[in-house]
């Protein structure tokens, strides 16, 4: 039986090596799934790591002390090998609080491990003697002091007093002598652990001091151990041991290494007096949840390829085994036993497949590895890969088997006769059935997926669709065809009628059919679900972003920001000033923008052109004082306060003030004097402001009985110049009364005098305001349509940087996204909140950049103050989207569809070869027949090319129509809280890429079958 089955081999050489090839496949799927997780998993450790904050990978043990004297060395002397643990490097670190004479600034004087080779020396060098010490560049300058200096210092500590912390100078003063001037290499870095030292933007940023935070320096003064030890301690010394993290190091088995690490950690913690503080939860969270993405959503993928390759291998058998059906049907005339019969039909398909197996094995876990951006190669799978790929091997054989078994179990009769029995077209049919309900069920399941991705029946939906319809083509293809070749007969088209009627007859034209459409439709949709994932994803980076690219810039008010940015680019092409105000309470956090240069400057179509513009809606103008002072001519008629009468109670005589705004600050109030009865002039200093203040309006405080305040003129002095004359004054759209607090109970009263304002005032002890009605007095925002963003409907306040009072606000438009939000925020006119709650510093300051920004971009900006402390861009950010656990599940589409093509291609090879075989004997009868050879030829020609074509031509549409249904499905991000739906239709110029790739390749195989069928 061997020498039977290797005389096939030979006789059947082409076959025999397809064979072989197509039992690859299967096992190599089967692998490439496992090692495709494996490689992209590593991959998300990578990345993980490599974007993670410098805290996230830290893990410090810290022993702070509230006695001085109990720190002592004890903790030192433990050393990294307590506290080791592998794949990170022990830090020791000491540091507490001193003060130098006549500044009441408290320094960190530090020690830290092999904190030399992590700073530049501007000037002299690191301290290694006892009493030497080495100045940050800032603290320096800020004390006057150099290289050579000595320094008499003290420890020092807080003390509240009057609500205030003040600072004492404790134990005797210790002679320290100033070696070396530093600067960090990177502030930033793990190095310097879970929480650095020093502020963002020290390098960067002139205006970051040395006392902006309570008085305490934002450099530590670093000396050697010896040099802390000068100090008779009379202050807490906080010690320290951070572990840090070599990231090279942090792989995917120190992730699943990290719980029971953490607790054996936390128990040696226990045994030192010591806390344990990790950064790493975070980090490890986003990466568990990225790999545990990909562990299930890959083999719900893999699990489409595997028994399509089974499928074709089924598809390639049964077209073998037709042209052998009188071979077989002698055998079984002869009586030979019916397992001979079997291992010399299937035997031959057996052997290559089993041949091809260990081939597929390594060529799967290559595949696996290298089609993972970054996963490496390691060919050390787990023991289920052998399990999974001898499953695929067993699936291979069955398939073979059970495309040979209507001719092992047939009648002899039938085999000589080439007859096809009835029950097969039964099967066939109730097969395709099948498959169709399952594909809808997969469907309806699909589109009911809802929550963070997983894998399920759904994820099958796309490939049983394809397939489902490819049947479909297949099974419509033989009525179709014999009315085609009907009608080629009735018009005397001899060849189009032979081919029409050929393939409504044969079997193996429409294998070749259901081949092709199933080929090109999934590669087509796995580069649709790769392309239109990737620009949902870069869709989401661009809004939650804001624009192409956003800098992080020097401390500002939010006015002085929206002023500079707008002098770096007058035209509102390119720049556009934000401050992103965190969230408050149960709110969702607002973004400040200069909205009207959203559309030139933010990410595209995020807030539509009408509904941006009602966030700026019509208000009076605005009016400017300049000089010296201010002066305000008004009338004064009390029914209660009447100075002449009776007295005013100490602290209670009313006062008068004036409102302004300095360019990019605050508001300040000016103090006009007490109220007189009568009509007055009152005067008041007006703060710096160039080139003007903005007048915000004028505030009495307090108020008894009935007041009314007549403003007949506001002029500023020095130079002299009207503000606000009695024609502007009678004008009550351009004025707003109210108070303080914004309580309309008591609120002033507004009317037009005849030569001025009237305010009516009530009593009460709040300030009662008479404002420029330049701002809304609630104001306009738009919100998301998230459930944290809905609670503004009832009713909301924001927050104004640098101020403790709100101011209201309601919403006029709600988006289910905006820009530097994304899916939950409020969005409000920086100019607009300015005017109504003058901006302090605080925030976020941001610059959005445009598409459309110059290369010296950053200079422009620098050349007004603004100075840049750091981008972001899209592109890093969708980059980085690309690399999680959904972008990477489904980039294995990829793989899957690389694998379709290849079955398609050999599939239909194997069934080319055999009907070329058949067709011969077919060929020679017509010819005796008198059917010309170049009609042969034709009818040959057509029989090739349609099947094809109906593949390139129906497949990407079939693409199309599986993606619309099922690519809720499709993994694209890894939580469910976008809003927007996925893109419907593809780039047309990568789909018609995708479909000329598909057709060349079919067709060039067409022309070669062609060309080597049998001459006519």
């Amino acid at each position: 039986m061997i020498a039977v089955i290797l005389d096939l081999f030979r006789a059947a050489r082409g076959r025999t090596a397809v064979l072989l090839l197509l039992g690859t496949l299967p096992v190599a799927a089967a692998v490439a799934g496992p090692a495709y997780v494996a490689a992209a998993q590593r991959t998300i450790v990578a990345t993980e790591v490599a974007g993670a904050a410098p805290g996230e990978t830290v893990l410090s043990f810290q022993r702070p002390s509230d006695d001085p004297g109990a720190a002592g060395d004890t903790f030192e002397r433990l050393g990294g090998g307590a506290f080791g643990t592998p794949g990170f490097e022990p830090i020791f670190g000491a540091s507490f609080d001193i003060a130098v004479p006549n500044i009441d600034v408290a320094f960190k004087l530090s020690y830290r491990d092999r904190v030399c080779g992590h700073v530049s020396l501007d000037a002299g060098r690191c301290p290694t003697g006892r009493g030497e010490v080495m100045l940050g560049f800032r603290t320096a300058e800020r004390i006057h002091a150099s290289v050579g200096d000595a320094l008499s210092v003290r420890q020092s500590k807080f003390v509240l007093a009057d609500g205030a912390n003040e600072l004492h100078r404790l134990g005797e003063a210790v002679p320290l002598s100033v070696v070396g001037i530093y600067r960090p290499t990177d502030p930033a870095a793990a190095y310097w652990g879970a929480t650095p030292p020093f502020p963002p933007g020290l390098l960067t940023n002139g205006l970051v001091g040395t006392d902006v935070a309570n008085n305490v320096g934002v450099e530590p003064v670093f000396g050697s151990r010896a040099t802390a030890k000068l100090f008779t301690l009379v202050v807490p010394e906080a010690q320290s041991y951070d572990l840090i993290a070599d990231p090279a190091q942090l792989t995917t088995g120190w992730v699943d290494r990290y719980p029971a690490e953490l607790d054996r950690l936390n128990n040696k913690a226990t045994e030192n007096q010591a806390t344990l503080v990790s950064g790493a939860g975070p980090l490890i969270a986003r990466i568990e949840e990225s790999r545990a993405a990909v562990r299930s959503l890959v083999p719900w993928l893999a699990l489409t390829v595997v028994p399509l390759c089974w499928f074709v291998i089924f598809l390639a058998a049964a077209s073998g085994s037709d042209t052998r059906r009188t071979e077989l049907g002698q055998v079984a005339l002869r009586g030979m036993p019916l397992p001979h019969r079997w291992w010399l039909a299937a035997g031959p398909d057996w052997a290559a497949l089993l041949v091809g197996a260990p081939i597929g094995f390594v060529a799967g876990q290559l595949v696996g590895d290298w089609a993972v951006p970054g996963g490496g190669v390691d060919l050390g799978l787990p023991g289920d890969t052998v399990r999974y790929a001898v499953v695929a091997v067993a699936g291979a054989l069955l398939a073979a088997a059970l495309a040979y078994r209507p001719l092992i179990t047939g009648r002899a009769i039938d085999l000589l006769r080439k007859v096809t029995r009835q029950g097969g077209a039964w099967r066939s049919a109730t097969i395709d059935a099948m498959v169709v309900a399952l594909a809808v069920f997969t469907a309806v399941e699909a589109r009911g997926e809802a929550g963070p991705v997983h894998g399920g029946l759904g994820i099958l939906a796309p490939a049983l669709l394809i397939l489902a319809g490819a049947l479909l083509v297949a099974r419509l293809l033989g009525p179709a065809a014999r009315r085609v070749g009907g009608r080629a007969l009735l018009a005397g088209r001899l060849s189009g009628a032979l081919a029409g009627i050929e393939l409504s007859r044969r079997s193996a034209p429409r294998r070749a059919v259901t081949l092709a459409v199933l080929g090109v439709a999934l590669l087509c949709f796995a580069v649709l679900a790769v392309d239109l994932g990737g620009a949902a994803r870069e869709q989401r980076a661009g809004i939650e972003l804001g624009a192409d690219r956003v800098f992080n810039v020097n401390q500002l008010a939010g006015g002085a920001l929206r002023t500079a940015v707008r002098q770096a680019d007058p035209d509102g092409r390119w720049a556009m000033a934000v401050v992103r105000i965190p969230a408050t309470g149960s709110g969702p956090t607002t973004i400040a923008a200069d909205t009207d240069r959203l559309s030139a400057v933010a990410w595209p179509g995020s807030v539509p052109a009408d509904q941006s513009a009602r966030l700026r809606p019509q208000r009076a103008p605005s009016l400017s004082v300049a000089g010296s002072h201010i002066r305000v001519d008004a009338t004064v008629v009390a029914d209660s306060i009447d100075p002449l009468t009776r007295p005013f109670f100490q602290g209670d005589t009313p006062e008068l003030r004036a409102l302004v705004q300095a360019p990019g600050e605050a508001d300040r109030t000016v103090s006009l004097g007490p109220l007189r009865p009568g009509r007055h002039r009152y005067d008041g200093s007006l703060p710096q402001c160039q080139p003007a203040c903005r007048l915000i309006g004028l505030e009495v405080q307090p108020t008894w009985g009935t007041t009314e305040l007549t403003v007949h003129q506001i002029a500023a002095t020095g130079p002299d110049k009207v503000v606000a004359g009695p024609d502007v004054l009678r004008d009550t759209t351009r004025w707003r009364a109210t108070t303080e607090d914004g309580i309309e109970s008591t609120a002033p009263k507004l009317t037009s005098a005849a030569d001025g304002a009237t305010v009516v005032l009530q009593t009460t002890q709040v300030p009662q305001r008479l404002l420029v009605a330049d701002a809304p007095p609630v104001l306009p925002i738009l919100r998301t349509t998230s459930a944290a963003a809905r609670e503004t409907d009832t009713g909301w306040a924001l927050s104004s940087p640098g101020r403790t009072e709100t101011v209201p606000a309601d919403s006029v438009g709600a988006l289910a996204t905006l820009p530097g939000l994304g899916a939950s925020g409020l969005l409000v006119d920086i100019g607009y909140l300015d005017t109504a709650a003058p901006m302090g510093a605080g925030g976020t300051p941001q610059v959005w950049i445009g598409p459309d920004a110059p290369d010296d971009a950053v200079a422009q900006l620098a050349a007004v103050g603004l100075t840049v402390l750091g981008e972001t861009s899209v592109r890093d950010v969708a980059d980085l989207a690309a690399r999680d656990g959904a972008a990477l599940a489904s980039r294995y589409e990829l793989v899957s569809a690389g694998f379709a093509v290849l079955l398609v291609l050999l599939g239909l090879g194997l069934v080319a070869a055999a009907e070329n075989a058949d067709r011969s004997a077919r060929t020679r009868v017509l010819r005796s027949q008198g059917v010309p050879a170049p009609t042969l030829r034709s009818a040959a020609r057509h029989l090739r090319l349609w099947p094809v074509l109906l593949g390139v031509l129906l497949g990407p549409p079939l693409a199309i129509a599986a993606w619309v249904v099922a690519n809720p499905a499709i993994p694209v991000f890894l939580d469910a809280d976008w809003p927007l739906a996925l893109p419907t239709l593809p780039n047309p110029i990568t789909l018609g890429l995708v479909w000329a790739a598909c057709a060349v390749p079919l067709l060039v195989l067409a022309l070669v079958r062609q060309r080597r069928a049998t001459a006519f």
